[in-house]
């Protein structure tokens, strides 16, 4: 259809008026009144522009309000049950109370603002605050996806600045220590220590680590399940990344190992809780974790900690980020390099210092090295022996 315009000079009880009308796509009219005509051009032109784009929307289609299409965003996510749950907290707590009876087209940036400065008073960390903004941000995308309103009136609103928490990585010997210590807290609980401490699992798969999945011989886990906590419960599935993964052990905890899985079951859990059940994360940390910690002296600590220090370990070992990625069942080597990077900067050291012995070879004469050869000195010049998977042996 023929897209059209117009303006109307009338003459009302208030005063003059403007009328701006045009015809829609729909073959509907519609029509919007200012006091000025330079106000009502512009509001015309801006119409008909959007029809002349392809980006005009139905005033109406925005009629629909954030719950009802929060409720349909949610409905269609296939997303993990601890997630689903986190966001209908944050849409029950947070989101709701605020826009949920709002229609989606009369939620402005400046709405936006508000809300998000209401909850900085109030004292909500920058991460939940971010938290709440994306769930609040996703189904008003949605809708811009789906035409239902021209723009998102989250788009360009910024949330507080989230500070990254400092990484606490342990020594070889602190993990150690810490395994001791969470053993006098409770026999056989140093072994759970030992295995985040050198394979990097995540809790919820240390948690539904079954014998079957365990191979001595070979010195491999495999990581094919997650117990995720919901509120009294357990919920089973697949780790986070959806991937089974085949993840190396060292020999010293094979060894550990072995003595504890002869007596269960193939389709049994490695480790349980002492009434037999599975592991919960919060009487672990009040009874064994916490007591371990303090006696350890590492006030502070988290158990995802651990995570962090199977990488360093891994890294400080020579291995490449490619294997330290796969270890740890990272979507991508960025995301590894992100949070681990910078342990890699020893290599830069390597690096230059085998940059050194290159450049002594190649300036220094045949005679001098042929001399200090036959002196039975020091081959200085040679090239070393890098570990694998180091900067200096690529």
């Amino acid at each position: 259809m023929r897209r059209s315009g117009w303006i109307e000079d009338r003459q009302g009880r208030t005063g003059r008026r403007w009328r701006a009308r045009y015809r829609g796509p729909d073959g509907r009219i519609r029509s919007r009144s200012f006091d000025r005509k330079v106000d009502a051009d512009r509001w015309l032109i801006a119409r008909l522009g959007s029809i002349d784009r392809g980006e005009w929307i139905a005033p109406e289609a925005g009629d629909i309000p954030l719950a009802e299409a929060a409720a349909d965003w949610l409905s269609g996510l296939d997303i993990k049950p601890k997630t689903r749950a986190g966001y209908e907290s944050l849409l029950r707590s947070r989101v709701l109370p605020v826009f949920g009876d709002l229609p989606l087209n009369r939620i402005t940036p400046a709405m936006v603002r508000n809300w998000i400065a209401d909850m900085s008073a109030e004292g909500l960390s920058a991460s939940r605050i971010k938290q709440a903004k994306q769930v609040l941000a996703a189904p008003l995308e949605l809708a811009v996806i789906d035409g239902i309103i021209a723009r998102s009136p989250t788009s360009g609103v910024k949330a507080p600045t989230v500070r990254r928490r400092e990484q606490r990585f342990l020594t070889a010997e602190q993990v150690a220590v810490l395994a001791a210590a969470a053993d006098d807290a409770q026999d056989g609980a140093g072994l759970i220590v030992e295995t985040l401490a050198w394979v990097g699992m995540r809790w919820g798969e240390l948690v539904a680590l079954r014998r079957s999945r365990v191979h001595l011989l070979r010195r491999r886990i495999e990581i094919a399940e997650a117990a995720t906590e919901l509120g009294s419960g357990l919920s089973w599935g697949t780790p986070k990344t959806h991937e089974r993964r085949l993840v190396t052990m060292p020999a010293f905890l094979a060894d550990q190992l072995a003595p504890r899985l002869g007596d269960i079951a193939d389709d049994g859990l490695v480790f349980t809780a002492p009434n037999g059940g599975p592991l919960r994360s919060s009487p672990f940390r009040q009874r064994i974790w916490k007591p371990a910690v303090e006696a350890a002296g590492l006030e502070q600590l988290r158990i995802h900690d651990l995570r962090g220090t199977a990488a360093s370990l891994m890294i400080s070992s020579g291995a490449n980020i490619k294997a330290v990625q796969r270890q740890l069942g990272h979507a991508s080597a960025a995301m590894t390099l992100d949070l681990y990077g910078h342990l890699y900067e020893d290599d830069l050291d390597t690096l230059a210092d085998a940059l050194d012995r290159r450049y002594a070879a190649a300036t220094t004469p045949a005679q001098t090295r042929a001399e200090g050869a036959s002196n039975d000195s020091p081959a200085p010049l040679s090239r070393p022996r890098a570990p694998r998977g180091s900067v200096g042996s690529r």
